[in-house]
């Protein structure tokens, strides 16, 4: 089970500094997420998806049982689709290497890694893209382990094999900004009802959304590199809503060619349209990388 969360147009990939020693009995019990930072905040060009981040997991609740069964409360206003890409609650934790490990042992405890860093009196939870200010709650006692089975059966798994990368030949008049078009592509969620500005936010989110779920973030750890790595994305979705002419480049060619793989898994939205008639439309995103030693 691997995790897959972006900050809808922006990946903030840490392999972060030394950990804080652990021991169970110090963990076992619930914390309160009482600050979210983001580090690069400022690389995000819409401040929704920080928004989205911050709801999910201000004020959410940590709880170590002492079972060694991991449970979680997200913030109240957490939206859903940001709930799905985590696979985190009623799952195992494990402490090893001084990291808390979360998922099941057949999984190898690969939902989530968490670092815990002390600044003074201040706690630190460090997960891949967030770093959370915590507040212990309570405490918990050790207790029988309760063996929570793989959930791996529920995890989606990525074929790019049946990533459909087309090309064809178009003119540059003949295509509009996304920003631009009378009436932007639809995704299938998105409804044609709604003003322009909330089908255009609607149609961004599901595209972003689908590269959250299927970007392969280990490919972070592959690459012999270190520092921001910025991928810029373009594609056309043509007059049929199909994904056409796809690139990416800026970052390490194995995470371009992912990027376009995942573009290519994209299912055919609405298309766009302008005056009546439908019409090419590009779209871009950032993808924005910190790799750390």
């Amino acid at each position: 089970m691997k995790l897959k969360l972006l900050l809808v147009t922006t990946l903030l990939f840490s392999i972060l500094v030394k950990a804080q020693n652990l021991n169970d009995e110090n963990l076992m019990g619930e914390w309160k997420a009482i600050n979210v930072n983001i580090p690069n905040s400022d690389e995000v060009p819409q401040k929704e998806a920080l928004k989205m981040v911050e709801d999910a997991f201000l004020n959410s609740k940590f709880n170590f049982k002492g079972n060694k069964v991991f449970r979680i409360k997200f913030g109240k206003l957490a939206d859903e689709r940001m709930k799905e890409l985590f696979f985190l609650d009623n799952q195992n934790w494990t402490i090893k290497d001084n990291q808390i490990l979360i998922g099941t042992e057949n999984d190898g405890f690969s939902s989530m890694h968490i670092t815990v860093q002390k600044v003074e009196d201040k706690t630190y939870f460090i997960l891949p893209m967030i770093r959370l200010e915590m507040e212990k709650l309570s405490e918990d006692k050790p207790s029988k382990p309760k063996i929570i089975e793989s959930k791996s059966e529920k995890i989606e798994s990525v074929d790019y094999s049946k990533s459909e990368i087309v090309t064809k030949e178009i003119d540059e008049s003949l295509i509009m900004e996304f920003n631009e078009v009378e009436n932007p592509p639809l995704a299938p969620e998105c409804k044609s009802k709604w003003d322009i500005d909330k089908r255009k936010k609607c149609t961004s989110k599901y595209i972003n959304m689908h590269v959250a779920r299927k970007f392969n973030t280990d490919l972070a750890t592959e690459v012999d590199v270190t520092g921001k790595i910025k991928i810029n994305i373009e594609f056309v979705i043509d007059t049929k809503g199909k994904p056409i002419n796809i690139t990416a480049n800026g970052g390490p060619e194995i995470m371009n060619q992912n990027a376009i793989e995942i573009i290519g898994l994209l299912p055919d939205l609405k298309p766009g349209t302008n005056n009546g008639k439908p019409v090419n439309v590009l779209y871009k995103m950032p993808l924005v990388f910190q790799i750390a030693n």
